[in-house]
């Protein structure tokens, strides 16, 4: 049983969503939830992760204002995800949690997920590019 602590200051409802998720899947067993943290353990780790690095995609579209207020863009963004990046970022995380015990997260998005952002960044000036190629 692995122990972390989650922090969150802007995005409580995906945190209790993340939850909800996590206990629903048996993924984890919760010690302490307010709306701002949760304390929890994990055994499974493998599964664990990957829905945290979910969690994780949704807050960094959320942090990019163009895909925080054009849902067409995010599904568009989401569905063009590269899988070397995403198997990066995977072990990033995984490596992140084994060496702390406490994960904020806008500060992990911010400061840990640049490559996934300036992904996102590039699919959008493709996007805009294709568009105005074809006006």
């Amino acid at each position: 049983m692995k122990r972390l602590t989650i922090h969150t200051h802007n995005y409580k409802n995906e945190l209790i969503n993340f939850i909800k998720n996590l206990t629903q899947n048996n993924l984890c067993n919760i010690s302490i939830a307010t709306s701002y943290a949760v304390k929890l353990t994990y055994t499974n780790s493998k599964d664990f992760i990957a829905t945290l690095l979910s969690l994780l995609y949704t807050i960094a579209m959320q942090e990019n204002p163009v895909y925080r207020y054009s849902p067409k863009l995010k599904n568009l963004a989401a569905s063009l995800q590269n899988p070397e990046l995403h198997n990066t970022e995977l072990k990033r995380l995984e490596n992140f949690i084994k060496s702390n015990k406490e994960l904020n997260l806008e500060g992990y998005v911010t400061f840990r997920m640049e490559n996934y952002s300036a992904k996102l960044d590039m699919i959008l000036y493709e996007i805009i590019k294709k568009i105005k190629i074809v006006k």
